[in-house]
């Protein structure tokens, strides 16, 4: 059934709101950061659903959040239970804080019993993602905020996870919080997913400064079919009378009319033309450019229909707003968990938005930018692309809800920190009650910041950017060597879930899973443990092999270092840019020059001369 809202708290908050339209413009609060890609069961090679998940922005260090199931109830008198203090007999209340901002946001009671929470997974395979899309000003603007509320959108995930089994309870947990405490973010998508087999997408905005929680509208994705959202509202018009496929606030359509968001059409009595995203989230230029586009870039990978990235080009560039992409796409084959590793390392390659030939991405054609993401020159403004795969991701993860596995391992985190396309994942069950100490740590959300001025060699986060970074120096012959070290790892670690998966059910006992909980919990715990090493490791690898702008390659019939050092060089085009941009100054003006010197004093070596001057003993 459609949830019934309250959104005044006031009976003069019609006055406040006319009132306060009549000062504002309805501009759009824009957000760039993190993407989401959701998979039901019948689009998957193994049938089941799966989510993946780009948290990206540059104060977010990447660790994996864990809270441990709680029994927060006593027995207060003869045969009743209650969540409550056991010396006060006063609630146990739970302290919030905006994961976005540290900010602490008050307090609210505690459920009497919460579930094991992993990341952003939990025990019973319940997974719940999210990207930011803002939305009107009216509605986001931090002079408008809602005054008192307690729940931002981080807190609604972590909360909802422990308290919740599945898709619908979690949609219900975190509306009936909304509309208790107060609604204290922007315009938020999330993606949620459980071992039924559901998949849904969520978007919600704050009812704005006079109103309590936010008006929402949640549908579910129809199996077979594929859905994405990097940080622009997705969901345009919806079903009034489909309550298995579609739930929606009472007042989505009516406080849009409040505002002055939105006004009925004469031949469109009953509104079944409105559209979430266009009157919550209008799309501006850099909303489809920097924004939507990662989703055009997903779906233009995966889609069954071949002419779809052409079709919705003119739409992901910014020039044709009104050509709006399709919720939910068939793809062109069942996905495996490799096809959408794939899709997050995006970065528009050889699409109309390739960033990685231009000025920009230097000789070595990295698809990265320094931020910020707009820029003006002579008071003309521009932009850098914004692909799924970015320097600034905190961390990342590939969720798989395997619904053929008991509650406890039925989800398998794929989990990483920093940019999707340069870091390893490894797998980490739902219900472990331990993460490896490489990855752990708390975050804004419980009142903690980051420690990112602290270099930490013992966790994850700070040796996986020492690899991605190293790597965007040297991008065109770094990257191909890293992808083939994660593409080892991934297989290493998937042959690893397999056999470990049949020793886990050899434990499995429906009256007790603690044993198959404690087994599961060390193993994703070494999993973290051995990946860590490994990567240090890796990096003494990239750093010997590409130090210096060199290529340094195994040689063993070289006798100075048994290894070959070739120069990294420049290509042509690049080349053609210096010469263009600098004219005659690096010219030779020795007709006798050659221009490849390393190359030729490599061949003296060969023929008894030595690279540091003198002559080796075969002279």
């Amino acid at each position: 059934m459609n949830k019934k809202m309250t959104f005044c708290r006031a009976s003069s908050c019609y006055s406040h709101l006319h009132l306060l339209l009549l000062t504002l413009s309805v501009s759009i609060h824009p957000i760039e950061s993190c993407t989401n890609i959701l998979i039901t069961p019948g689009a998957s090679s193994d049938g089941n659903p799966m989510i993946a998940y780009n948290a990206d922005s540059g104060n977010l260090q990447g660790m994996l959040y864990h809270y441990n199931a709680t029994d927060n109830s006593v027995s207060v008198s003869d045969g009743d239970s209650a969540n409550v203090d056991v010396n006060t007999k006063a609630p146990t209340m739970r302290q919030v804080y905006d994961w976005d901002h540290g900010v602490y946001l008050g307090e609210i009671p505690e459920a009497p019993i919460t579930y094991n929470v992993v990341g952003n997974t939990n025990e019973h395979g319940l997974v719940i993602a999210e990207t930011t899309f803002g939305g009107v000003d009216i509605l986001t603007n931090a002079a408008y905020a809602q005054k008192g509320a307690k729940i931002d959108y981080g807190s609604l995930i972590y909360i909802a996870l422990q308290r919740s089994k599945t898709v619908k309870e979690a949609i219900e947990t975190m509306t009936s919080l909304m509309d208790e405490y107060g609604y204290a973010s922007e315009g938020e998508s999330f993606s949620l997913g459980d071992r039924s087999g559901e998949v849904w997408i969520m978007e919600v905005i704050g009812r704005g400064q006079y109103k309590v929680g936010a008006v929402w509208v949640a549908m579910k994705i129809p199996d077979g079919m594929i859905a994405a959202h990097s940080n622009q509202a997705r969901i345009t018009t919806f079903p009034r009378d489909d309550e298995e496929h579609c739930l929606f606030s009472d007042d989505v359509i009516t406080l849009a009319k409040e505002l002055g968001l939105y006004t009925s059409s004469p031949d469109d009595p009953d509104d079944l033309l409105f559209s979430f995203s266009d009157v919550y989230n209008p799309v501006t230029f850099m909303g489809a450019r920097a924004s939507d586009a990662r989703t055009w870039a997903i779906f233009s990978t995966l889609a069954k229909d071949t002419t779809f990235e052409k079709t919705y080009e003119d739409y992901a560039t910014g020039q044709n707003k009104t050509n709006r992409m399709p919720l939910f796409i068939e793809p062109h084959s069942k996905l495996s968990f490799e096809n959408i590793m794939t899709v997050m390392s995006n970065h528009y390659e050889n699409t109309a938005l390739s960033f990685d030939q231009d000025v920009g991405a230097g000789p070595y054609k990295a698809p990265y930018r320094a931020r910020p993401l707009q820029w003006s020159y002579k008071d003309i403004s521009y932009h850098n692309e914004r692909a799924v795969a970015t320097q600034q991701t905190g961390w990342n993860f590939i969720a798989q809800i395997r619904m053929n596995k008991p509650a406890p391992i039925s989800s398998l985190l794929w989990f990483a920190v920093d940019d999707s396309s340069t870091s390893p994942r490894f797998p980490v069950y739902g219900c472990s009650k331990e993460v490896s100490a490489a990855y752990s740590g708390k975050g804004t959300q419980d009142g903690v910041p980051s420690p990112l001025l602290k270099f930490d060699m013992q966790k994850a986060f700070w040796v996986q950017n020492m690899v991605a970074n190293f790597v965007y120096s040297r991008w065109d012959d770094a990257y191909p060597y890293l992808q083939t070290k994660l593409a080892t790892i991934h297989e290493y670690f998937k042959q690893e879930v397999d056999l470990f998966d049949d020793q886990l059910m050899e434990l499995y006992d429906p009256n007790d899973y603690g044993s198959m909980v404690d087994k599961a919990t060390s193993f994703s715990v070494q999993a973290g443990d051995w990946l860590q090493k490994e990567w240090v490791d890796f990096y003494g690898e990239l750093f010997a092999r590409y130090r210096d702008f060199f290529t340094i390659e195994e040689d063993r019939e070289d006798p100075v270092c048994n290894c070959k050092v070739q120069p990294g060089g420049f290509s042509d085009e690049w080349k053609a840019k210096i010469v263009e941009e600098t004219g005659e100054h690096y010219k030779c003006l020795d007709d006798n020059s050659v221009p490849d010197t390393f190359e030729m004093l490599q061949n003296k070596f060969r023929d008894g001369k030595s690279l540091r001057g003198g002559v080796t003993k075969a002279e």
